[in-house]
């Protein structure tokens, strides 16, 4: 156990000092307010992925063989020479993959536009979606409405977006405080010059009022006409054009009917009118960036991104050849559509304005190939498309497979036939048991080191992954010198899982990225750090590690070192969980710290009163302010959501903050099933682990006999997944997430404890963790 803690601190301490992610360190680059020489232009694809998109070889011949691996959109084989001009830009410029998420869970073409205006999420109210309910009052968006039936984003009329008004009225019943026109009043402050080509360009450019400053020109149907409009543009003085190139979504009118000059797009179109563009801005100065913006069917999808010519910072100072990223995601080679805006703006050098919630894109990783970078885009997009519809059935069979071992355990517990030879075999299969159930959550993580999405069929290759490395896991907890432990089993998974999740956070959290309890970045909640699952896993598996330490150390008379342990394991938790740029949770501190807390004071004996109670709520309220503030006080550009937290404070928003997370928690208790999870688990704890059994003593009250650590580590994990259900957006996820890995673990605890004293074995007791202090 001392050397096992030696390795985990040396780990912990090297973590904590490495870096988060290339998309910081390029970041630090760029040089403030210094933009690229020529003009920039943006072309807006909405609907396209870079499986749509046929590759080239270097001589820019389209690969045959390698045309299968993108399907078009409405799922017919790519033909090898559809998109020679795309296909030469997934060769050669910068490239990435877009959350184009909006609002609800597909985007249309305009809630994209409306994310490079105002740089936050916007929806575009679809024909029929505002539906009155019984109460008289209008319904919330349905978050599975079809994204068929977008509305048409029309062209200006007289300088004026006939539809701002809808966009302003939809834009403050939204709970985003979006701020249409934020990237027009921006470029219209500092004066730069402006056009627009197409009607999604308008909305884009339009400032606060639904006006143009610059020349606007209708989206022309021919390509040729394109190019000729965009070169026009550029010769006339426009430092920045953005173009409407169309879409691959029919879209619809208000009144629901799909206008004829409204017709969906090829991938064929698309690839002429961007090759268009780009031979009519032939200055080698000039930056252009080519983004997808929306879904192209009701299926959420990543889109594709492409920049070529100068870049305002990064590892390179060009796009090309490159994979790109943002501060807003962390990860290579994956940006928002809401780091469109700050991307303008920074490659202009106009000094972006409060309210924007995204970063630029800029180049973080020119090392690869052109087939390495090929294979990152499709893969991030790959993995974020077939891992969704696995993880509802997943967690079904997950609580599931917990509530069958709580029936299982109820009876293996209070069984009597069989005679102490039966009763220890049948305890033995529950602990075994309950330590694979415990070895489950990491191996879902574990399981993206293997690439599953390339399979065929790709959820039956997740599956065999995770059970795979549930094995693996299982077996160095079962096996290991610590197996006849009453917590060593317990502080094997634990540190296991605590020390993967650990490294994925400084790894930029790859592994969670697209995991089955990870985040999916289709739905653009999380690209980093700990969300609630992953935090509810880290750090009930550091709660366990250090309770097993403690019980060993403990159980030697080395109480000192047994609080010292559990005290430098709490810092090293909460340092990772919290900081800015690894764990980045704001909501993970405030359980972590007063669990550690009251963890430390039970090992060293020390009784918990009011008064410390008080104490420890003060220091904890600390350490938070510290992170927040440290966080704020950087650049608007480099904040995470700690930082962005103290700015709503100042701002007055703090109260809606609150009420948005009492909401999320109450809605997730009463309409999920993991909610269902937390009151069987505490019952079962309560009346069976606790209980007395018609064969002897309750279970966990054996284990707590012969490892007391273990009662004080019982009560501090109740207080961490209390106060994590208190603070988070849906917590109710924490206290359901944390149960399958802490009560499995706690039965197989009280199992090895019955099992010795069916055998016979007298187990040494610690001395106890409370005293009269």
């Amino acid at each position: 156990m001392p050397a096992l803690l030696a390795l985990v601190l040396a780990v912990l301490a090297g973590l904590a000092g490495a870096p988060a992610a290339r998309a910081a360190d390029a970041a630090e680059d760029r040089s403030a307010g210094a933009g690229v020489p020529g003009p920039v232009v943006l072309v807006g694809v909405p609907g396209l992925r870079w499986g749509d998109v046929t590759p080239v070889d270097g001589g820019g011949t389209p690969l045959v063989e390698e045309a299968e691996q993108g399907d078009g959109p409405g799922g017919e084989p790519q033909d090898a020479a559809r998109t020679p001009v795309l296909g030469a830009l997934l060769r050669d410029a910068g490239v990435g993959d877009v959350a184009v998420r909006s609002v609800t869970a597909s985007a249309c073409p305009a809630d994209g536009w409306l994310a490079v205006s105002s740089g936050s999420r916007v929806l575009d109210p679809r024909p029929g979606m505002e539906v009155e309910a019984a109460d008289g009052e209008a319904a919330e968006p349905d978050p599975q409405e079809a994204v068929t039936r977008c509305t048409t984003v029309r062209e200006p009329v007289d300088g004026a977006l006939p539809r701002w008004p809808v966009y302003e009225a939809a834009a403050a019943e939204q709970p985003y405080d979006a701020r249409l026109g934020l990237l027009g009043d921006a470029l219209a402050r500092a004066g730069t010059a402006t056009a627009s080509v197409g009607p999604g360009a308008a909305v884009a450019l339009a400032t606060s009022d639904g006006s143009l400053t610059g020349p606007h020109v209708p989206r022309p149907r021919e390509p040729e006409a394109l190019g000729e409009a965009v070169g026009g543009l550029v010769e006339d003085g426009a430092e920045l054009v953005v173009v409407d190139a169309g879409s691959l979504l029919a879209d619809v009118d208000p009144d629901g009917e799909v206008p004829e000059e409204a017709s969906a797009s090829t991938v064929e179109q698309l690839d002429a009118r961007v090759g268009a563009v780009l031979a009519a801005v032939e200055d080698e100065d000039a930056t252009v960036v080519v983004a997808s913006l929306a879904d192209a069917t009701s299926t959420a999808h990543l889109g594709a991104f492409a920049a070529v010519g100068p870049a305002a910072g990064g590892v390179a100072d060009a796009y090309g050849a490159s994979l790109v990223g943002s501060l807003s995601t962390r990860q290579d080679g994956l940006l928002q559509t809401t780091d469109l805006a700050p991307t303008l703006l920074v490659t202009l050098g106009v000094d972006a304005p409060a309210g924007l919630v995204g970063a630029p894109v800029l180049p973080v990783d020119d090392s690869l190939d052109a087939a390495e970078r090929r294979a990152v885009v499709l893969d991030l997009a790959r993995a974020a498309l077939e891992v969704r519809p696995v993880v509802g059935p997943f967690f079904y069979a997950l609580y599931g497979s917990q509530l069958l071992l709580y029936g299982a355990a109820i009876v293996a517990l209070r069984r009597r036939s069989g005679g102490p030879r039966g009763r220890r075999r049948v305890l033995a299969w529950l602990r075994r048991v309950s330590v694979v159930g415990a070895s489950v959550p990491v191996s879902t993580f574990l399981a993206g080191l293997v690439p599953w999405w390339r399979a065929e069929p790709s959820a039956l290759a997740l599956v065999a992954a995770v059970a795979g490395w549930t094995a693996v896991v299982a077996a160095v907890a079962l096996l290991g010198p610590w197996r006849r432990s009453v917590v060593g089993p317990l502080g094997a998974v634990a540190a296991t899982t605590a020390l993967v999740l650990a490294v994925d956070v400084v790894g930029g959290s790859t592994l969670q990225l697209s995991s089955l309890m990870g985040p999916n970045p289709i739905v653009a909640g999380r690209f980093y750090g700990l969300g609630n699952p992953p935090f509810a896993l880290f750090s009930t598996g550091c709660l366990l590690l250090a309770t097993a330490l403690a019980a060993h150390l403990v159980g030697r008379g080395r109480r000192r070192a047994a609080v010292a342990s559990v005290a430098v394991l709490g810092v090293a938790c909460a340092v990772l969980d919290g900081t800015p740029g690894l764990g980045s949770d704001f909501g993970g501190p405030p359980a972590i710290v007063p669990a550690f807390a009251v963890l430390a004071l039970l090992v060293a004996g020390v009784r918990i009163t009011w008064r410390r109670v008080l104490l420890i709520g003060g220091g904890t309220a600390v350490v938070m302010a510290l992170l927040a503030t440290l966080d704020w006080l950087r650049a608007p550009a480099d904040r995470t959501h700690l930082g962005r937290f103290v700015e709503t404070v100042l701002d007055g928003g703090a109260l809606d903050v609150v009420g948005r997370k009492i909401s999320a928690n109450l809605s997730v208790l009463t309409g999920n099933p993991q909610g269902l999870l937390v009151p069987i688990a505490a019952l079962f704890v309560a009346f069976v682990l606790l209980r007395p059994g018609a064969s002897g003593p309750p279970a966990l009250t054996r284990a707590f006999d012969r490892a007391p650590a273990l009662r004080a580590g019982f009560g501090a994990w109740l207080v961490l997944v209390l106060i994590g259900f208190a603070v988070n957006d849906s917590g109710t996820s924490i206290p359901a997430v944390a149960a399958t890995l802490m009560v499995p673990l706690l039965t197989a605890a009280g199992a090895r404890a019955l099992e010795d004293d069916a055998a016979g074995a007298p187990g040494q007791r610690e001395p106890a963790t409370a005293s009269s202090h």
